[in-house]
């Protein structure tokens, strides 16, 4: 009798310590939420391919778990046939808080202004929207829709626009007086940054990271749009993924898989980079592909109105002489 009841006893034991563990288990687990925002001409290998580098073996089954929890997004649940436009909500990982180190994530900047779907990934997977005023941290993943815009103040006192359809990763980004480095990685999307501090000394490091190229840059500022064939918020189409630059003041470095030396773009000049294995080719880039037409025709409105009140202005002086 004694012996049946221990028996009993360790059966319950193992069955409460069971079900305590997975509720613990469960209290401790907390989901990713991530979401990207397609755009025109994309397709589902190139997003699972950009998006997860590292997991090669993985992007089959990516791929059909995207199509499963997006059911909506393709056409007859075919991953060749995904719709243009779409929010796709991509697969959820599970993190254990035990093992998790509880590390205070590391201020890098604030945001702005934004427009649109704005949102950023920290480094705990968890989205969160962004809105004037909001921080951003050391790796933060950024994020903007179709009508998405972040205008960012970092700080070293760099500025940077985020335009429509970007993602943006904030790899590194310190400003001590003998480790001066910034670090980011447009996995697609346009941009527009002026440097800060960083950028400045000669030991510093600063790059910006594409999958077509990498940008160094010395104090300046430029325009880049890479990974994005269709226009959005008031740019133009440019029917391919290559990269795209522009050298608003000063010089910047470019170089790629193919151009083991690093090609200098100075002010007013425009670079072209069709793939990572493309030399770098230097040419006149269409108006609208950095930034809306409208800001640029508005430009080029006031700087005629400007040189035309000159000549009103000189004939006039000619009057009264």
């Amino acid at each position: 009798m004694l012996v049946n009841n221990m028996k009993y006893l360790l059966v319950a034991t193992f069955v409460l310590i069971g079900y305590v563990g997975s509720v613990m288990a469960d209290a401790e687990i907390q989901a990713e939420v991530r979401y990207l925002y397609v755009q025109p001409g994309q397709t589902l290998h190139n997003i699972v391919s950009k998006l997860y580098p590292g997991r090669k073996k993985d992007w089959p089954w990516l791929r059909s778990e995207i199509v499963r929890i997006n059911p909506d997004s393709f056409v007859d649940g075919e991953e060749a046939q995904m719709k243009a436009g779409v929010r796709l909500e991509l697969p959820k990982r599970y993190v254990s808080e035990r093992n998790s180190k509880k590390i205070a994530p590391l201020y890098v900047g604030d945001v702005v202004k934004t427009r649109g779907e704005a949102l950023a990934v920290g480094k705990n997977r968890v989205s969160r929207s962004l809105t004037a005023g909001d921080r951003v941290y050391l790796g933060d993943k950024l994020i903007t829709g179709a009508d998405g815009f972040i205008r960012l103040h970092m700080i070293d006192n760099a500025l940077l626009d985020l335009r429509c359809y970007s993602i943006m990763v904030i790899e590194e980004y310190a400003l001590q007086d003998k480790d001066r480095r910034s670090v980011f990685n447009l996995l697609q999307g346009g941009l527009r940054k002026v440097t800060g501090e960083i950028g400045k000394w000669g030991h510093d490091v600063y790059e910006l990271r594409t999958p077509v190229a990498s940008v160094g840059v010395r104090g300046t500022e430029y325009a880049l749009r890479v990974f994005q064939s269709k226009g959005c918020d008031g740019t133009v189409d440019i029917e391919d993924n290559g990269l795209y630059l522009k050298v608003i003041k000063g010089i910047v470095d470019v170089h790629n898989n193919k151009s083991n030396i690093k090609t200098a773009v100075v002010k007013d000049d425009t670079l072209y980079i069709k793939t990572p294995d493309a030399i770098p080719v230097k040419n006149v880039v269409k108006p609208g592909v950095f930034s809306p037409v409208i800001e640029e025709e508005e430009k080029s409105g006031a700087e005629d109105g400007s040189s035309n009140y000159g000549w009103w202005l000189l004939a006039l002086i000619i009057l009264v002489l």
